[in-house]
């Protein structure tokens, strides 16, 4: 029942795509910011194999300084309450079929040269073949 929560979610709220601001505290980021969400919709295999081809989305987003809980849709990978610093990023969600299951790779990579990159990753069983949506959000506290 969570997965169909999460991509109710995911669906109703594709229209917030652009998170902008200008780098204030982390409640302004909340309150200026909406929920920004890096998803494709997809029909997925339940049976999938290694050599499906692996599945990418990318988008370039600048986001104001301050605290986000970052969670993936499809995967249950997540990071609360993570710090990110005021710039612009590269977000990409990779799904990778493997043997009966998929793993989506989650990473944020600072234009800043002096950050590093972060990352969730998880696996993912599907109980039925179906159109899905995956990839992951943002969402500024």
């Amino acid at each position: 029942m969570a997965r169909v929560s999460r991509i109710t979610l995911a669906l109703t709220a594709l229209l917030g795509v652009a998170v902008l601001g200008a780098p204030n505290a982390a409640s302004a980021a909340a309150q200026d910011n909406p929920t920004a969400f890096n998803t494709r919709e997809q029909f997925l295999d339940a049976h999938p194999t290694p050599i499906m081809d692996k599945v990418c989305i990318d988008r370039r987003i600048q986001l104001a300084a301050g605290n986000y809980d970052w969670k993936q849709i499809l995967g249950d990978a997540k990071r609360l309450n993570v710090y990110l610093g005021a710039d612009w990023y590269t977000w990409e969600d990779c799904l990778i079929p493997d043997d009966g299951f998929y793993r989506q790779e989650t990473s944020l990579n600072p234009d800043n040269s002096d950050w590093d990159t972060i990352r969730l990753e998880d696996s993912e069983r599907l109980s039925q073949s179906a159109v899905f949506t995956w990839g992951s959000f943002l969402d500024p506290l």
